[in-house]
């Protein structure tokens, strides 16, 4: 009943704003997330055909590697670019609900291979790769939304009304306790929880008269966010030339087990990533004046253009880990990086 009426003071907060038609004609809508910010480089506004056949050039020149060339590391600075832009990725309620290991150990590369994946393919792709990035999910988001809560409010960019159903309408909406697999999962073993099944209630009995929200299941929603991260990954480490290549057949309980991964969390897929087999040595771009993150991160600016600013994100060292869940990511580790350790 608390999370049905934030439900509906959230619908309300909403509907307050003016339809597109409504709008003045000289009205400009500007989005903080457009291609076209003022916090883009000159020739990206003087030329956005260039930035368009830059993206489309990415887009189409991302395959799925048949083989990777092994023993050959990425250079960290890559990594660190990869990972920067993989964390601007959107998620639900700004919950950032997935982690990723960088698994670069040869050691539980051969491991996973053997123990975990399943077909030849996959098994000799997370040998050969430079890395597999491990994607985990959160099955118990609501967990993070104080952590994310506090951020959003110091980052001053959500709207009172926002904030102020942020903290119910983010559980409510979330479908925690609606799990299909609540064992493996460390719950209780029933499929549903009493208050989802009431809220699914409502939600029906609502939906005729006005729109209301879909209830999905956990895994849905956490494993929604985590494909929309790594789709982001994958695109940032195709910008630097890399290879990749999706990968689901796996054991997840192994691997969860091999990478100490806790029980909170499904691994939805993975990301091997590297260098194509075969192919001449990469020549990567200079990323030197993207390592100060004062730099790269634009949001100092943004402020200072009279602009809504982008959504804040977590700190790197939450989100990234090493090659075991939780282990610091060492080539995060240095005086441009170095954060707290905290682990959500």
């Amino acid at each position: 009943p608390q999370k049905l009426r934030a439900w509906f003071r959230f619908s309300s907060y909403l509907s307050s704003f003016p339809p597109p038609t409504s709008l003045p004609p000289s009205t400009t809508i500007m989005h903080p997330s457009s291609a076209f910010r003022r916090t883009q480089t000159a020739f990206t506004k003087a030329d956005p055909q260039t930035a368009l056949r830059a993206f489309r050039q990415i887009v189409k020149s991302r395959v799925s590697a048949r083989r990777f060339e092994p023993n050959v590391a990425v250079p960290d600075h890559v990594w660190r670019d990869v990972l920067r832009m993989t964390l601007r990725s959107p998620s639900g309620f700004n919950l950032q609900p997935t982690h990723l290991l960088l698994v670069r150990s040869p050691r539980l590369k051969s491991t996973l291979s053997r123990h975990a994946m399943l077909g030849f393919g996959n098994q000799y792709r997370t040998t050969d790769a430079s890395a597999v990035a491990i994607f985990c999910s959160d099955l118990e988001p609501s967990k993070r939304v104080d952590r994310v809560y506090d951020m959003e409010r110091k980052g001053g960019v959500r709207e009172d009304g926002y904030m102020a159903v942020l903290r119910v309408a983010a559980s409510f909406l979330t479908g925690e306790g609606s799990t299909h697999s609540p064992i493996m999962n460390g719950g209780s073993g029933s499929s549903t929880h009493f208050s989802t099944f009431l809220k699914q209630t409502f939600v029906s009995a609502l939906s005729p008269v006005q729109p209301m929200p879909t209830m999905e299941h956990v895994e849905s929603w956490s494993y929604k966010n985590a494909g929309i991260m790594a789709q982001m990954y994958t695109l940032a480490a195709t910008a630097h030339g890399l290879s990749t290549c999706m990968m689901e057949g796996y054991d997840s309980r192994r691997v969860k087990e091999i990478l100490q991964i806790p029980d909170r969390y499904g691994v939805p897929l993975m990301v091997a990533t590297g260098y194509d087999y075969g192919a001449p040595p990469m020549s990567h771009a200079n990323c030197s004046l993207d390592e100060d993150s004062k730099t790269w991160d634009d949001d100092v600016e943004l402020h200072s253009l009279d602009e809504k600013p982008v959504t804040p994100r977590l700190e790197m060292n939450e989100i990234f880990f090493g090659d075991t869940f939780g282990e610091p990511l060492n080539l995060l580790v240095n005086e441009a990086d170095r954060v707290k350790e905290n682990v959500v």
